[in-house]
This record gives C-alpha cells, sequence and structure tokens, in this order.
C-alpha cells in the first residue's frame, strides 16, 4: 500500500517523525504509536521527493513529496466503525485514492441513508484526515458481492481526466473469477462479443445484436487454472455494463461460483457447481496514467480471505481426484500424471478427450489474435 502526500505551508519547519506520527495513523484508520512509526522510518519504506529518508528530525520544507510504503499485515490491526468494515487504502496522493473494496458492502449510497457504503466509509475518512468534507469523484463502481480495487476522485481536478480515461477504455481492469467447469471446455485464451440488454428489475441479459435496448459489449478472458469442477480465469473487461462479466460467463455455460443472480450459487437458474462462501469474482488490478501528472499507476488488491480459502479447497479437491485416479490406473478428465498440485490439466483445452489438444469453441467467443 502508497501512501502519498504533499508537504503543505502549515508542515513548513516541522520535524519528519512528527508529521507521520500525525497523518498515518488517520490515513490508515488504525493505532500507530510513535516507536511503530521510526520503526517505519528505519526500515527505508519513507521517501522524500523519491529519496530514502530515515532521519526522524529532518525538518520538512512546504511541497516537497512524502511517500510511505505500508505493509498492513505488520501493523496493529485498525477498529472499524459501527457497522463498517475497515477501509484499506490501495492508493493515495492528493488527487485519486483506491480502496479495497470488502464483499457485501454497496461502492455507492443506496436509498436507504443508514445502510453503509463505501464512498462514505471513504468521504468520511477523508473529512478526519484532511478536516474537509467534499464529495468523491465516482467514475467506476463494483457490484455489491464482488470485492477489489475501486478508485475515487478526490480533487476535481482530475475528474474530466479520469473521466474521459475511462470513456476510451484506456484504463486496464483485471478481474479473478472462479466458475463452473463447463462441458465443452474453453480455448487458453478467448473473447466473448455479446451484447447485454436489462431483464428485470436488477438483472441483465446477453441478447442478439438488433434486440431493442442491446448495448455492445466484449470481455476477453484467459483460463488460469483448472480443477475437476471448476475454472479460475483472468477476466478483462474491454466495455463496463452492468453485471458484464457474469452475463458473459452465463452465456458460455460457465457461470460465476456464488452468483445467486445468474445461476451458480442458488436460486431458480442455479447449476451444479462446488459450494463457495461467496461471490467469485474480484477486482485484482487497475492500471491507468494518472488524470493530472500522466505517470503510470498500477494499483493491486490481494485476494480476500474467503476467496483463496476458497480456491485452496478447490485444489485440494482437484488433486485428491488425480491421486485417486492414479491408484486406479486412471485419470479424471481434470488431471494429468506428473502435475504439480492444485494444476490439475494445461489451462483451456480438455486435454483428456481424445481431441489432440483442441476445443470446442463456445457459443460468442472468438479467439484472441
Amino acid at each position: 500500500m502508497i501512501l502519498r502526500r504533499r508537504i503543505g505551508d502549515e508542515h513548513e519547519g516541522e520535524r519528519l517523525i512528527d508529521v507521520l506520527a500525525a497523518w498515518l495513523p488517520a490515513a490508515l484508520e488504525r493505532p500507530l504509536p510513535t516507536s511503530q512509526v521510526r520503526k517505519l522510518l528505519m526500515a527505508g519504506v519513507v521517501q522524500l521527493e523519491g529519496r530514502i529518508e530515515r532521519d526522524p528530525g529532518r525538518r520538512l520544507q512546504a511541497g516537497l513529496t512524502l511517500e510511505v510504503a505500508v505493509d498492513l499485515r505488520r501493523l496493529p490491526a485498525a477498529t472499524p466503525a459501527p457497522g463498517e468494515s475497515p477501509l484499506a487504502i490501495l492508493y493515495e496522493d492528493d488527487a485519486l485514492i483506491a480502496v479495497d473494496k470488502p464483499v457485501d458492502l454497496p461502492t455507492v449510497p443506496t436509498a436507504d441513508p443508514s445502510r453503509p457504503s463505501l464512498v462514505r466509509a471513504v468521504e468520511r475518512y477523508l473529512a478526519r484526515t484532511t478536516g474537509q468534507e467534499r464529495p468523491l469523484g465516482v467514475h467506476q463502481r463494483l457490484d455489491q458481492d464482488t470485492s477489489g480495487v475501486v478508485l475515487f476522485v478526490k480533487d476535481p481536478r482530475a475528474n474530466p481526466g479520469l473521466a474521459e480515461a475511462f470513456a476510451q477504455r484506456t484504463v486496464e481492469k483485471v478481474y479473478d473469477v472462479v466458475t463452473v467447469r463447463p462441458v465443452s471446455g474453453l480455448l487458453p485464451q478467448f473473447e466473448v462479443k455479446r451484447a447485454l440488454a436489462p431483464r428485470g428489475r436488477r438483472g441483465m441479459a446477453a441478447v442478439p445484436d438488433g434486440d431493442k435496448g442491446a448495448l455492445p459489449s466484449s470481455t476477453s478472458f484467459t483460463v488460469r487454472e483448472t480443477f475437476a469442477r471448476a475454472l479460475l480465469l483472468e477476466a478483462r473487461p474491454n466495455t463496463g455494463r452492468k453485471h458484464q462479466i457474469r452475463v458473459h460467463l452465463l452465456a458460455l455455460g460457465a457461470p460465476v461460483l456464488g452468483d445467486v443472480i445468474y445461476g451458480a450459487g442458488g436460486g431458480r437458474r442455479s447449476v451444479a457447481g462446488p459450494a463457495v462462501p461467496r461471490l467469485m469474482l474480484h477486482a485484482r488490478r487497475l492500471a491507468l496514467r494518472h488524470p493530472l501528472t500522466g505517470e503510470a499507476l498500477a494499483i493491486e488488491s490481494p485476494w480476500p480471505a474467503e476467496f483463496r480459502l476458497a480456491v485452496d479447497r478447490l485444489r485440494l479437491e482437484s488433486s485428491s481426484g488425480v491421486k485417486a485416479g492414479a491408484e486406479r490406473g486412471r485419470l479424471p478428465r481434470s488431471g494429468r500424471p506428473g502435475g504439480p498440485p492444485g494444476r490439475t490439466g494445461r489451462a483451456g483445452p480438455a486435454a483428456g478427450r481424445g481431441t489432440r489438444g483442441a476445443s470446442a469453441r463456445p457459443p460468442g467467443a472468438r479467439r484472441r489474435t
């Protein structure tokens, strides 16, 4: 996690450790004694103007850029506000702030003013750390059941540039998603181009291009890992439609595990799949040019614990199946002799089906070149 700020006139001449001791606890939303701040300095994670600074008594000048690289796992635990999860900041500077959205938290406020939201949590954090209350610029949102990187604008001057970046599709968005393993198998890399249209109060559906309300949409997929009954995919949405990744995968016969709306977690349209504790969709990476400075930014969110544990269980299930099949003198279709645990076959084509590595191309999918 990177924290960055510019030293203001009010801190001219103050000692570095005093500024850090006042700033970091509020920025991290957790207690941080001066002794811990001193350890961060000695560890070489504090930089002034891009150079490591270890002197706690360094007198600061207005206009200098202060940056701290923090490993949250090594810090005291944060105390969340009532009804909220701790706010995990992935990146912050004077213009932007990126946070790690937990599952089950709406990105934007709902009709119920008492219900927590990510926007309200970030606005409260900024009010505490800056002493100013102002609305965030919201250019991206995640579904309530999706976790991962969400980027907001603090400085209104950054709004036009970030809006243009999302509109021109120059922002790289990468998701990790675990799906039901489809019967037909998938190519190692493929692109789904299926129009989407609203269906019902909250849902979307894949429709022919000419249908009323049809919105062109495209998602690129890479198969990262194959399990006995599931797949781990990397998804890169090329457009930004509501529920786009989930509906595209449903159209391929590979709905997202834990999806109670589109079929692999309960409900009327559910299909058989491994039990998981949540929607298995996580926004892992956001990469873009800074809207004010042009600097290249790459912001990443690690897998939440429940996501990681669910994947580990799928790996264990698959490796157990491979071992049992080998003892019987055969392997399940997802396994191959000599493969490392959890890597149950080459990504994409179903290698054990007598197809010499070929794979059926799913409806609506095109091979990436």
